[in-house]
């Protein structure tokens, strides 16, 4: 689908008119040309030509033998630049081999003769990577030798060897004469797997008799193509070391021409048949069997000049005396792309690293053609955006639109047969006019949708065109064209034609204007929208032309780098030039966009383009290119619509804005055609934004986008044109797809986000119950239609609201019934297909319809023997009964319990109904206004709850119930003790009753450690004033046990005999408590640092857990869970799959946990525990802080100087060290075992340690 048009004609300066041949210097950029061998200059003279035409003379060289006795002068039979030894290698016909140093040292001769081989030299070449020399002599000998001229091999050609290589045979499968042709058609009875004719080799009369010689791209074989004995042509393939390889089959007509392809594949040459009047390209294997075949465009006895392919495999070239036909292929189709005038008996050469540069050597100059492909596709804006492509193929035009259809290459649409060879093509901005040219006269045709293009009118240019080499043609509007064409000064000249309004009248195209800014322009682009004409220069360099007023000026901003594609784009008012160079860099003004760039299409709104990572990707035009967005590759992954993958190779063909398509081409050369979600969606937002809801519902219903976006993009319009959305559907099965796509979230958030935006609005409305007011907005508007076609959507409208409104649905269905609708049926069979049949017949149930039931249960699966009497049965019940059943059926206990209400003498039933389904809450408030009632189920209510471990609930309903004995068990068990004793003394029990009840309460209290409370019960209830004073210093209640102790009604003993014992023994347990303390404060910090400090000397035995180092010296270090073929870092890349495997498994984790638990000395989990347990200490001393206090004021207050000193010192004490030691140790982070098989340690919480508040008179 590729036109190959040409970006510049390079006119080297004249040195010579006897130019022989060149050489390329890739390092230095630069072309080396020998003249000479002629009466004017006997010698070989040798020039550089730099890329600026700057002209370098090098060396000459003169031998009297050149001149031949004959009269005739030597020739050059080949010249290369050798890079590695920066010299030139010159292979003359009479033997000589000449080196001549292009960069030689002081003293060192320039020019030197290698040696000279006898019989001379037929035919040379040197290996793609300069290593090997081949040469064949005029002994038929093949001569290989290093870049030193080291001897390889010296192979004789043989004529035994096309006996013995002459193995090649074909069975005939697949030829029409092994096929079967009907019983009555007769066959000459022959060999069925032979041909009927057999080629013998025979020579072409128009034979040149010369030995071609090339080689394999990858250097390992060399070919030679020569006339064999016979007399016939054969192909003689030989490895790198000498060794013959294969010889090719016999071929009549076969011819010199010989070029392998740089990829290997095939060998290309000529094949002519005069008797025939043809002549085609014949392809062999490097096993000499053929492989394929093209036929060529030529002339009457046309005689070839020579054959080569371009370096990247794209193009074959073929020339004749006059012209240079260039060949490219695609889809198994050879097209004839370009043909290029030359002078007489011109050659051609293709340069080595510009894969579509191409040389032309005449006698007196050298000219460069700078090559490139292009996609012929009309960048036409909507709604003429049809793709239209138009291929060249020699005299035939290939026209496809691809809008209408994907029509795989070399097939296309229509095709135009023209009498001459296509050179240019170009069409019109709107997509009306082609223009076709063969660099004389443009043809002008009109094209319209699904007809073929019909011949308006051939202009005639050749006045202005015929001197200079015409590259480009642009068709613009207004009946206008450009062609761009070089002079010999290699500055374009551009010329504005208008065509006349004659028609059908052969004629000169009128020239409007005619510009020539002393540039080389190799790009064009135009803008139609501003009538403005871009022109890319060779230096990368931006103009711009007004096609009306002519007026002309430089663009303000420049690529880096020259582009090989370019266009110009109008995005908000301002200019945007993209270009892409050869290289793959894409440009936009001066920033890099990407690099491995294989292609690239601009739309108002789109730059996609494709990437040798098989990646299509799209950036959001925008004025200012900094603000354009290149995703990465890695979105892909992430689903983000600015790029998917694609095949590998692929490249962009068009764009079709209005049909959101995006046409690629394989490598292969066939078309896919694909629907970029970025492009559906902006095309879905531009239907919506001009409110044609029908055409957005019909895009998203054929790419499959969610519905939602109708409704999310716009929810405000929409609910403004609910009552157009409906007149645009139209139809019923597209509003229930649309309300069944309905769902809460808003996918213009999370699935289709609009990447044009850097941020998202923050005036976003949001809908709470979006899918249940859309259905009801579309509902309302389908009722007040009052139209029965949409009773269906209106049903579909309830049974798609979150949740479902099945019941409105029912009614709706029950209404019909009613009124004898014929559509029942279907209404119903349409709600089973939405909702679940049973779910259904259960709702219908649910409004006691048993008609309704029936109708559906007839749509289900149900077995009428089963529902018939089910139904029955309810029918035959009273109102209430079977509403109350119903609800029973549906486990609608709550309804039930109200229909059981209704029916009279039902109440213990109720009462039996309430405790099975625990509706106590809801037969409490049925009956608040009947007293009695509503007691007797607060009392079944009680009992449930005291059973259910809620007694302090019971134990109140119980007491508002006056229940007092059941109250109190219940307080009692809740322990409630003040609420225990307040009905008891309100119940008038007798003192022992209350005295039992009391002991059990304090004893119940002292179970549970509340001290407190106990003692509270037994001064209160108990009066016992002992046993309340020692609770209250079990509970730390210091201050109240001294005030109970001195009170004037106590005893004098209780101070004695009761108080200073208990806090005594509160001072005791304190006091060993800080021992405790002391002692485990300082066996852990001391273990601690030594088990950092051992960690620190030895970090592969802390890991190993080997921290004692008690190993015998005879046993290895080497856990047995480490490989001992693997470093001792093994264990933290975790690199063996058995480590992975078992530390991962469940089994081993429990086993780790139990080991970490236990902090088992000597383990590596012993420091994380250690640390642990010192974190749980500081917790239990911040505990006792209060406590302490209270005891030491206590202790004073009892004339304890001594014990309240000592307590104060110890646990002050306690927190100092803490403080000093035990905080900067937690301070350090734990290396543990997750932090050593290389999971990320977690900063350490350093707790905050305040000092102890003394008791200022203690010392």
């Amino acid at each position: 689908m590729r036109n190959l048009v040409i970006q510049s004609h390079h006119v080297y300066p004249e040195i010579s008119s006897s130019i022989q041949t060149i050489a390329f210097d890739t390092i230095n950029d630069s072309l080396y040309i020998a003249c000479g061998l002629n009466d004017n200059n006997p010698g070989i003279t040798l020039y550089r030509i730099y890329e600026n035409n700057v002209v370098e003379y090098v060396a000459e060289h003169d031998d009297p033998s050149y001149l031949k006795e004959d009269g005739s002068w030597d020739q050059i039979c080949n010249m290369q630049f050798l890079g590695d030894s920066m010299s030139i290698c010159i292979s003359m016909k009479g033997g000589d081999i000449i080196m001549v140093k292009t960069e030689p040292a002081p003293g060192e001769p320039v020019v030197e003769v290698i040696g000279n081989v006898e019989n001379g030299i037929v035919a040379s070449c040197w290996s793609p990577d300069e290593q090997v020399l081949s040469l064949l002599t005029g002994g038929n000998t093949i001569l290989l030798m290093t870049k030193r001229f080291d001897v390889i091999a010296e192979t004789e050609l043989s004529e035994n060897d096309l006996v013995e290589f002459n193995k090649h045979i074909s069975v005939g499968w697949g030829r029409s004469e092994t096929q079967f042709r009907g019983k009555r058609v007769r066959a000459k009875l022959r060999d069925p797997t032979l041909p009927e004719h057999i080629d013998e080799g025979k020579l072409s009369e128009v034979d040149d008799g010369k030995v071609i010689m090339c080689w394999r791209g990858d250097g390992a074989y060399v070919a030679i193509n020569r006339i064999e004995a016979g007399p016939r042509r054969a192909i003689r393939v030989y490895s790198r070391e000498g060794v013959l390889d294969s010889i090719s089959e016999p071929q009549d007509g076969h011819q010199s021409f010989l070029s392998w392809k740089p990829s290997g594949s095939v060998l290309a040459s000529i094949q002519s048949f005069e008797d025939e009047n043809k002549s085609r390209v014949i392809f062999f294997e490097r096993n000499g069997l053929r492989h394929g075949e093209f036929s060529l465009e030529c002339a009457k006895n046309e005689k070839f000049t020579g054959l080569a392919w371009n370096n990247a495999c794209s193009i074959l070239a073929i020339s004749t005396p006059h012209s240079i036909a260039l060949w490219s292929t695609g889809n198994y189709h050879w097209y004839l792309k370009k043909t290029i005038p030359i002078s007489s008996n011109a050659s051609f050469c293709w340069h080595p690293e510009r894969t579509q540069s191409l040389f032309v050597i005449s006698n007196s100059h050298v000219e460069r053609v700078d090559l490139e492909f292009t996609f012929p596709t009309c960048k036409s804006a909507a709604p003429n955006d049809y793709g239209l492509t138009s291929v060249i193929d020699g005299s035939s035009l290939l026209i496809t639109p691809l809008y209408f259809a994907n029509i795989p290459p070399p097939l296309s649409l229509c095709a135009l047969s023209l009498p001459f060879k296509i050179q240019l093509v170009s069409t019109d901005p709107s997509s009306t006019l082609i223009y076709v040219s063969d660099n004389l006269k443009v043809h002008v045709y009109k094209y319209e949708p699904k007809r073929k293009p019909t011949l308006l009118d051939a202009y005639d240019v050749s006045e202005y065109t015929n001197k200079l080499n015409v590259k480009r043609l642009l068709g613009l509007d207004k009946s206008k064209f450009i062609i761009l064409a070089d002079d010999k000064k290699n500055n374009t000249k551009v010329f504005l034609f208008q065509c006349p309004e004659t028609k059908h009248v052969s004629n000169a195209a009128t020239l409007l204007n005619l510009m020539d800014v002393g540039k080389n322009f190799v790009n064009i682009s135009y803008i139609e929208t501003l009538s403005k004409l871009f022109l890319q220069s060779d230096s990368g360099e931006i103009f711009s032309l007004n096609t009306n007023d002519y007026d002309f000026e430089k663009f303000h901003v420049s690529f880096p780098k020259t582009c090989a594609w370019f266009t110009t784009v109008l995005v908000d008012d301002s200019i945007l030039p993209i270009g892409l160079t050869s290289s793959g860099r894409l440009y936009a003004e001066q920033r890099l966009l990407s690099t491995g760039v294989l292609s690239f299409y601009c739309t108002d709104r789109f730059l996609a383009f494709t990437t040798n990572k098989h990646v299509l990707k799209f950036v959001h035009l925008q004025p200012f290119v900094d603000d354009m967005k290149v995703v990465e590759d890695e979105g892909v992954e992430r689903h983000d619509e600015r790029c998917r993958s694609v095949e590998r190779g692929s490249k962009i063909v068009t764009m079709m804005p209005t049909k959101m398509a995006v046409v690629l081409q394989m490598p292969r050369g066939n078309l896919e055609t694909i629907f970029p979600r970025i492009m559906v969606l902006n095309g879905v937002r531009k239907l919506i934004d001009i409110s044609d809801y029908s055409s957005a519902f019909k895009v998203c219903r054929t790419h499959r986008l969610d519905l939602n976006m109708l409704f999310d993009y716009d929810p405000e319009k929409f609910f403004s044109n609910v009552s157009l959305f409906v007149d645009q559907l139209g139809r019923v099965d597209y509003l229930d797809l649309f309300f069944a796509s309905l769902k809460p979230e808003d996918v213009t958030q999370s699935m289709y986000m609009d990447t044009s935006k850097y941020q998202l609005s923050e005036n976003i409305i949001s809908y709470e119950n979006k899918v249940n007011t859309i259905c009801k907005s579309v509902r309302d508007i389908l009722i007040s239609k009052n139209d029965d076609r949409f009773f269906q959507s209106i049903i579909t409208s309830y049974l798609c609201e979150l949740p479902p409104s099945i019941t409105e649905a029912l009614n709706m269905i029950s209404r019909l019934i009613e009124s004898k609708s014929s559509s029942v049926d279907s209404a119903i069979e349409h709600m089973c297909f939405l909702v679940d049949v049973n779910m259904l017949f259960d709702h219908a149930l649910g409004l006691y319809d048993l008609k309704l039931a029936l109708l559906i249960a007839q749509q289900s699966q149900k077995d009428p023997r089963e529902y018939v009497p089910f139904l029955q049965n309810f029918q035959k019940q009273d109102v209430l009964r079977r509403k109350f059943n119903i609800d029973c059926y549906l486990k609608r206990y709550e309804r039930g319990l109200s229909h059981l209400k209704e029916i009279e003498g039902a109440f213990e039933e109720l009462k039996d109904y309430v405790i099975k389904h625990q509706l106590y809450r809801r037969a409490l408030e049925l009956y608040k206004y009947d007293k009695e009632k509503q007691k007797s189920i607060l009392i079944i209510y009680a009992h449930y709850l005291r059973e259910n471990g809620k007694a302090n609930e019971a134990a109140i309903a119980f007491e508002s119930v006056n229940m007092i004995n059941e109250a109190i068990e219940a307080y009692k068990s809740a322990g409630m003790w003040r609420e225990c004793m307040s009905i008891l003394q309100f119940s008038s029990a007798s003192d022992s009753k209350v005295e039992e009840i009391a002991n059990d309460l304090a004893n119940l209290c002292l179970e549970k450690r509340d001290y407190v409370d106990a003692a509270n019960i037994y001064l209160i209830y108990l009066s016992n004033m002992k046993e309340a004073i020692v609770n209250m210093c079990k509970g730390t209640q210091y201050s109240e046990a001294i005030r109970l102790a001195r009170a004037t009604e106590a005893e004098s003993s209780l101070y004695k005999d009761v108080l200073l014992p208990a806090i005594g023994e509160s001072f005791g347990e304190a006091s060993e408590m800080v021992a405790d303390f002391t002692s485990q404060i300082k066996a852990q910090t001391e273990r601690i640092i030594v088990l950092r400090a051992k960690k620190k000397e030895d970090p592969t035995g802390w890991e190993e857990g080997n921290l004692e180092d008690q190993t015998p010296d005879d046993l290895s270090l080497a856990s047995t869970s480490v490989s001992t073929n693997k470093s001792l870092y093994t264990r933290y890349t975790k690199s063996t799959a058995s480590t992975k495997m078992t530390r991962n498994t469940a089994k081993n984790n429990r086993r780790l946990e139990k080991k970490r638990a236990r902090g088992k000395k000597g383990t590596v989990f012993e420091e994380e525990y250690l640390v642990n347990s010192l974190k749980r200490l500081i917790s239990r001393v911040e505990s006792m802080r209060a406590e302490t206090y209270r005891l030491l004021e206590a202790l004073m207050r009892c004339d304890m100087y001594t014990q309240a000193s000592e307590l104060q010192r110890g646990f002050s004490n306690v927190i100092t060290t803490l403080r000093e030691k035990v905080v900067p140790i937690l301070s350090v982070p734990v290396n543990t075992f997750e932090t050593a098989v290389g999971e990320q340690a977690v900063a350490p919480e350093i707790p905050e340690i305040k000092p102890f508040e003394k008791l200022g008179i203690l010392i």
